[in-house]
């Protein structure tokens, strides 16, 4: 695997998508910026209700709404996702919201069906130590059982990593398979998805992915030290790292010669 090539490629896809595109890239701008909104209002509203002190269920409420809101816009990001991890060249245009958005849904529930696993260890494993400690804390007790308390929740939380992990390694490949055969079950074709992670191979897989991590967070901590202007910088640059990261993932599935 050239690792090289493999960036370059992804970093010519998003400069020349996205330079001299000042349309789409503030379209992704907004799609990027736009499910913050509901969790900005909630916290906004709740500073306001401080004063009459809102209770825990209302709190909870709220932000439960606030969550789903947020979720629920995002899909018009991931639909867009969907249009470059298809193979399309060069760059699509910000259109079709109906499609982005219906697209967007499946992509997220296909991600929250490959979570369930991790979320199911850190119910079982991590939540009930949490809870533990934390009423322990909250009523000066601190039970003998703290230390094997602690033990078990952090050797929890390393095996909801872990399997986090895992299951994100299928989870790439599965929504890829969705975005280019247009059918939900293929996003849980194991099979297919262990042969074509075989073709590109294990190793070389997941040495492509983190190197990815490392560039782009290379980029981001570099532009964070800029004085005044890194912050807003950053958000700037933010749709030029994620075309070039969806980018790069669709030519590392497509260098197993998988259709």
């Amino acid at each position: 695997m050239d690792y090289g090539k493999l960036i370059g490629d992804a970093f010519a896809y998003a400069k020349d998508g996205l330079l001299g595109n000042v349309g789409i890239w503030v379209m992704l701008l907004i799609l990027m910026l736009v499910p913050a909104v509901p969790i900005f209002c909630w916290i906004f509203l709740m500073l306001l209700s401080l004063k009459a002190m809102p209770g825990l269920l209302f709190l909870a409420g709220s932000f439960g709404v606030a969550l789903l809101l947020a979720v629920l816009l995002s899909a018009f990001y991931s639909g867009y996702q969907l249009k470059i991890l298809r193979g399309e060249t060069p760059l699509p245009p910000v259109t079709g919201f109906n499609t982005l958005f219906s697209d967007g849904i499946r992509y997220i529930v296909i991600q929250a069906i490959y979570m369930i696993p991790a979320i199911i260890v850190f119910c079982v494993f991590v939540l009930p130590m949490m809870l533990t400690m934390w009423m322990s804390v909250f009523s000066n007790e601190v039970p003998e059982t703290m230390g094997p308390l602690f033990m078990t929740m952090m050797t929890g939380i390393l095996i909801t990593i872990i399997v986090s992990f895992i299951m994100g390694l299928f989870a790439l490949i599965g929504v890829i398979r969705f975005a280019r055969t247009g059918t939900f079950g293929e996003a849980f074709n194991f099979s297919a998805i262990l042969a074509t992670i075989g073709k590109i191979g294990w190793v070389t897989y997941i040495i492509a992915l983190l190197i990815m991590f490392i560039v782009i967070l290379i980029v981001s901590f570099v532009i964070g030290l800029i004085p005044y202007i890194g912050g807003i910088l950053g958000f700037i640059i933010n749709p030029f790292i994620g075309v070039f990261a969806i980018r790069y993932v669709c030519l590392l599935y497509d260098s197993a010669g998988t259709a």
